[in-house]
């Protein structure tokens, strides 16, 4: 096992519990309306990983708004420039390989690319990757709708009867 792997999981683990208040039950209305450069661009990314069908896709719900939010509020500097990099990486091979933005490909090619980026043998790819997909499904998990239409979530899941008779 690869001791520098584990401790980098173990520390992505560990720093999702010390959370700000606003990333538990969030929903659309918990950002303000500024949206920053990548906004579409993200936007793309979490509808390739979690596509509407069905149910609300990732997009539909605001995951890259809370994406771009964590990035802002809860990583480092570095890690910020490093997730800012991986997004000029996948710009720029959307416009090599296919002459278009990465938001005017089809689902099918945006999904090549991003399987692209997960096995590459760049380990800033490969984490990049990694990276954007478990914001996106973080973001996901923890929203709003999926909380309360498919965990049956609610505040006070149970109320005290002081007078009931015990048998």
């Amino acid at each position: 096992m690869n001791r520098r792997s584990a401790l980098k999981n173990l520390s992505m683990v560990l720093g999702t519990t010390a959370l700000p208040s606003w990333a538990y039950q969030w929903n659309t209305q918990s950002f303000t309306a500024a949206q920053g450069p990548n906004t579409e661009l993200l936007g793309a990314v979490v509808n390739a990983i979690i596509p509407e069908t069905d149910s609300p896709g990732a997009k539909t719900i605001g995951a890259h708004l809370y994406i771009e939010r964590m990035v802002k509020d809860c990583m480092s500097k570095e890690d910020q420039q490093a997730f800012q990099n991986g997004l000029q990486k996948l710009v720029s091979s959307a416009l090599k390989n296919h002459q278009k933005a990465f938001q005017q490909l089809s689902s099918q090619d945006q999904i090549n690319l991003l399987t692209g980026l997960q096995n590459s043998s760049m380990p800033e790819d490969n984490q990049f990757f990694k990276r954007i997909k478990g914001l996106t499904i973080a973001s996901y998990t923890s929203s709003e709708y999926f909380l309360t239409q498919h965990r049956n979530y609610t505040i006070a899941p149970g109320f005290y009867h002081g007078c009931v008779p015990v048998q």
